[in-house]
C-alpha cells in the first residue's frame, strides 16, 4: 500500500475531505470551485486539500492554470487506485459509497 496516500487520507487531519476530493475526482475532473459546491466545503480548504494532493502527486492540473483550473486524478494514483479504495473502505463516514 502507498504509505503517503495512507498517511494523508488516514493520518491527518482532514484526511476525509482530501479522501472525498479524490473520490470525486476519479469520476471526472473538476475546478476548485466545483469541488467546494458538490462537497459542501469551503472553496480555501478545498484549494487548500488541492495543494497537499498536488504536491504529493495525487492530483494534477489540466488547463492553462487560471481560475478555471480543473484537476484530476495523477497517474500516480491511477496506478494506486486499488490502495486508494482499501483506504477509503477503512476510513468512516463516506456515505457508503464504496462500489463505484
Amino acid at each position: 500500500m502507498d504509505r503517503r496516500l495512507w498517511y494523508l487520507i488516514a493520518g491527518t487531519r482532514g484526511g476525509i475531505n482530501r479522501a472525498r476530493i479524490l473520490w470525486s475526482l476519479h469520476e471526472r475532473p473538476y475546478n476548485a470551485n466545483d469541488l467546494a459546491t458538490q462537497l459542501a466545503l469551503d472553496y480555501k480548504t478545498v484549494r487548500h486539500h488541492l495543494e497537499v494532493l498536488h504536491e504529493n502527486d495525487f492530483v494534477m492540473t489540466v488547463g492553462d492554470g487560471g481560475y478555471g483550473t480543473q484537476y484530476s486524478l495523477s497517474p500516480r494514483l491511477q496506478f494506486h487506485f486499488e490502495d486508494f479504495l482499501e483506504i477509503w473502505q477503512r476510513i468512516g463516514p463516506h456515505s457508503g459509497e464504496t462500489s463505484r
